[in-house]
């Protein structure tokens, strides 16, 4: 198995804008769960 050298990892977080992140807030807020609204954001399976 290879390692990396440097010592550094992969940064695998998504990163989102501050749009995106707004319209997440305000559609769990309406929606009854966290994975409804999720699932309107386009982002389970």
């Amino acid at each position: 198995m290879a390692t990396k050298t440097n010592g550094a990892l992969p940064d695998k977080r998504r990163k989102y804008n501050e749009a995106f992140k707004a319209e997440a807030l305000r559609l769990a807020d309406e929606s009854r769960s966290t994975q409804a609204a999720a699932r309107q954001l386009g982002r389970t399976r």
